[in-house]
């Protein structure tokens, strides 16, 4: 007799839709009394399916794996009751296999042993899925569209309450507490610290949290607007709202100049996006005062557009950004490694890689015992039934429960064969994406460019003169090419015309002057290891990571 335990769940909508847990506990407890299953335990939940994060379903893992193999079933009604997410659904199922557990729904039950099942099982998954996302783009187009008509659809902020208008609307009016936020932008205008504030308002029993006195000060919904995110490239900006407003825009603007010390009301979008264009914004640091550079878009007398990084501290430092995005190209250009470089790199990726290749073998060869011993089962089972010594349920029930393990034997077997394929496939794009990074860095997205390049440069650049200037680079960079382009002999120091490690003149003093690269391409502090002595994590293969622990061990 097969033993379940019974899963019921149901979210808050659905509840008040009279889409009942008791109706659901009942079907499942009917389905298994018609077919002589044992039931376990239950389970109830009132919670939304997109994620397994589910107080009830967390006791029910728990109760699981307490009580490994003496479940055989988990139960529940349609596969929407188990999840609403077709990757966490399938993870889960995943882990409730390692348990011995098979999840079942009643009302669409899947005989897993046919592989045609699998396609109906992703559809019962899906759907759900679909279904939610769906919702949720109606409900997101809604408030879109009520922000875009000047309504705050939202819990309102202190100040506010939210009601109905006459149209059945929603909308936001003036609550008790919008003479303390009125009271905390007229005292910062008049020069009290927000910690002043705090203290005055708690003697008068309304007391703001600092944190939340904060925000109250930057939103622009209490002078009458409503900030629209970002939507389709386009960057946020401020609506004229229907509400009624608190404080006037000046003293709006007032506050916000005295918070950031020299901020002015602008005509512009209060939240800017990033742009292909200028991809070095936030690496870059101005020449002048050090400070961050950033970079916007001009427009010339001509109305072409051009693109300009700029450092918004000391307002000195402004270039063209095309010009500066090409030379880190070339001097992307100038990192590419000699062949007998990436020959050594790949070397050391399968060394690497070597236990793990060990271990691939050893579970393929236990595999393929176990598969060898499924096969004569299976090959004895017919035997036995053909000589008549077992019965029909037997044979069946024995024959379902072998080709059951083999499917999941050979489902292995497939996962260690192609998981060896898979890292050498890794490492060749890898090594493939070094020896032109110039052209992978054009081609990847900016977060990727962020990252690249952090990788590369420990500290932020400068870029001046048509030339970068860093005090650092990645100390595995500096190994490879000073053993393949001979940089001992350099009297500059220079890895290229555009790119110097120089991060200001070292002072003259008793001993000449001696360039700064010398602190980190001396070979007394980067000795090439011996072969076999690498042994880098085989799940950390990446386009310098491994280059970069060359240097640590």
């Amino acid at each position: 007799m097969k033993r379940a335990v019974l899963m019921a769940r149901v979210s808050s909508d659905e509840q008040a839709k009279g889409y009942s847990l008791d109706v659901q506990i009942d079907s499942l407890t009917n389905h298994c009394q018609r077919n002589d299953i044992a039931i376990v335990h239950s389970f109830k939940e009132d919670f939304s399916a997109k994620t397994f994060d589910r107080p009830a379903f967390k006791l029910f893992l728990k109760f699981a794996k307490a009580n490994k193999g003496k479940i055989d079933l988990l139960l529940f009604t349609s596969w929407d009751r188990f999840s609403r997410n077709i990757a966490e659904a399938y993870e889960m199922i995943g882990i409730l296999k390692k348990l011995g557990i098979q999840p079942c729904a009643i009302e669409q039950p899947l005989d897993m042993t046919v592989p045609e099942n699998k396609a109906m099982l992703a559809f019962y998954l899906a759907l759900p899925e679909i279904e939610n996302d769906r919702r949720s783009i109606k409900v997101l187009g809604g408030i879109r569209g009520a922000w875009k008509k000047g309504r705050w659809v939202n819990c309102a902020p202190r100040g506010y309450k939210n009601v109905r208008d006459e149209n059945n609307k929603p909308i936001i009016i003036p609550s008790e507490s919008a003479d303390s936020v009125r009271y905390a932008f007229e005292e910062t205008v008049k020069g009290l610290s927000q910690t002043e504030i705090g203290i005055e308002l708690l003697k008068q029993g309304k007391g703001i949290k600092k944190s939340m006195l904060s925000e109250i000060l930057r939103n622009p919904v209490y002078m009458g607007k409503i900030p629209f995110p970002a939507e389709n490239g386009e960057a946020a900006y401020l609506i004229d709202g229907i509400h009624e407003a608190l404080i006037s825009e000046e003293t709006f603007y007032k506050v916000q100049e005295i918070l950031n010390g020299n901020v002015k009301k602008r005509n512009r979008p209060i939240i800017t996006t990033k742009r292909n264009e200028l991809p070095l914004r936030g690496v870059l640091k101005c020449s002048n005062c050090e400070g961050l550079m950033t970079g916007s878009p001009s427009r010339s007398r001509s109305g072409k557009q051009y693109f300009y990084y700029h450092c918004n501290t000391c307002k000195k430092t402004r270039f063209r950004s095309d010009e500066a995005n090409e030379k880190m190209l070339s001097v992307l250009d100038c990192f590419t490694p000699s062949e007998d470089i990436i020959s050594l790199y790949r070397e050391m990726l399968k060394e690497a890689l070597g236990q793990k290749a060990k271990k691939t073998a050893s579970q393929k060869s236990s595999l393929n015992e176990k598969l060898v011993t499924l096969q004569n089962r299976l090959a004895n089972l017919q035997d036995m039934f053909a000589d008549k010594q077992i019965s029909v349920s037997e044979y069946q029930n024995l024959k379902s429960k072998y080709e059951v393990q083999l499917v999941e034997v050979k489902s292995d077997m497939t996962d260690v064969n192609g998981s060896g394929k898979e890292m050498d496939l890794a490492i060749e794009k890898g090594i493939a994406q070094l020896k032109k990074l110039s052209q992978h860095y054009s081609e990847i997205s900016l977060e990727r460019k962020t990252r690249l390049l952090g990788s590369i440069f420990p500290e932020k650049f400068v870029f001046e003169n048509s030339k970068y200037r860093t005090t650092n680079l990645c100390s595995a960079i500096l190994l490879y090419l000073h053993i393949d382009k001979g940089l001992r002999e350099k009297k500059t120091g220079q890895l290229s015309e555009f790119l110097e490690l120089s991060g200001s003149v070292p002072r003259t003093g008793i001993e000449p002057v001696r360039h700064y690269y010398h602190r980190f391409l001396r070979p007394t502090r980067l000795p090439i290891p011996p072969p076999g002595h690498f042994n880098f994590g085989a799940s950390k293969v990446g386009l310098f990571y491994d280059l970069r622990k060359l240097c640590e061990i």
